[in-house]
């Protein structure tokens, strides 16, 4: 009888672990997908599950140090990551079942990506709002100092004035980066932009006031980047400066200045590293984002 109990005891406590690291919102729903479809890439699930890369990232972090989910490398060159359940995480496919009906449920919670819209004309904001708000779930902020009490790891994409009163939003941006957020930040400004926007940690440009078309293309293309490295983002950054700078200066200006030239090696290096290192799937949508800046 004591045997029995001691048993009963241990399954109980499996129990209570497995629930406890699983019952997280997106650890049942990455474990659901990987049983069913495994071994997935990392961009495979980000684009299964509509989930943020850095929500992603964290997540598969938390489920390999407990042995629940493999990073397999199962190629060197081209670089190729795969991530597929462990004898202990199929183990425990009794417990994931269970629970299969709450990752289905909060599936219908509202995961689109979140993007906080900030200017201090209050018009500009309901109505950049308004174009958005049926793609994304959207935070408003009416100042700098406001922005900056909103952001978190949760935002994903950070529509940014330029000018403004009190912390300008270059301070916002200096502040974002210093902090490491995962937010991609898209400046739009009335300023027509110069050389100084090469010293600027922004990934996209807009010039005011836009157009609703070119805003949620932008938001999706700086979006997209998050699926790949850290380079293969630094790539696309400075791409789409030199699209900006190409559109408002004479290929003359551009040759004649330092700072467009130390621009120009930097892009030649990167691309010979997306080249050699990316796979020719990768290859194909790194173009396919060029082409739209």
């Amino acid at each position: 009888m004591s045997r029995r109990n001691n048993r009963n005891d241990a399954d109980v406590e499996t129990m209570v672990a497995a629930v406890n690291l699983i019952s997280k919102k997106w650890h049942p729903v990455i474990i659901q997908a990987l049983l069913r479809d495994g071994p997935l890439r990392f961009s495979e699930l980000k684009n299964r599950l509509d989930i943020s890369a850095k929500v992603l990232t964290d997540s598969l972090d938390d489920l390999v140090e407990n042995d629940l989910i493999d990073r397999i490398e199962v190629s060197e060159s081209p670089r190729r990551v795969e991530y597929n359940l462990t004898r202990h995480g199929r183990d425990m496919q009794s417990v994931i079942d269970a629970l299969a009906d709450w990752g289905e449920q909060h599936l219908g919670e509202d995961t689109r990506p979140v993007v906080l819209v900030v200017d201090n004309d209050p018009r500009l904001v309901t109505m950049h709002a308004s174009w958005l708000e049926e793609e994304y779930q959207i935070e408003r902020s009416y100042d700098g100092e406001e922005a900056l009490r909103k952001l978190t790891d949760e935002i994903d994409v950070v529509l940014l004035d330029r000018r403004m009163p009190g912390l300008s939003g270059e301070e916002v941006l200096d502040r974002i980066r210093d902090l490491r957020l995962s937010s991609q930040v898209i400046m739009l400004s009335a300023v027509e932009p110069d050389f100084d926007i090469l010293q600027m940690g922004f990934d996209a440009y807009i010039v005011k006031p836009g157009t609703k078309e070119e805003l949620k293309e932008v938001i999706a293309d700086v979006l997209a980047r998050t699926a790949y490295d850290t380079e293969v983002q630094e790539y696309l950054a400075l791409s789409a400066k030199r699209a900006v700078l190409r559109a408002e200066k004479t290929d003359e200006t551009l040759k004649r200045d330092d700072r467009y030239q130390r621009l120009e090696t930097r892009l030649k290096e990167l691309e010979s590293r997306v080249d050699a290192d990316d796979e020719e799937s990768t290859a194909r949508d790194v173009q396919a984002l060029l082409n739209r800046t």
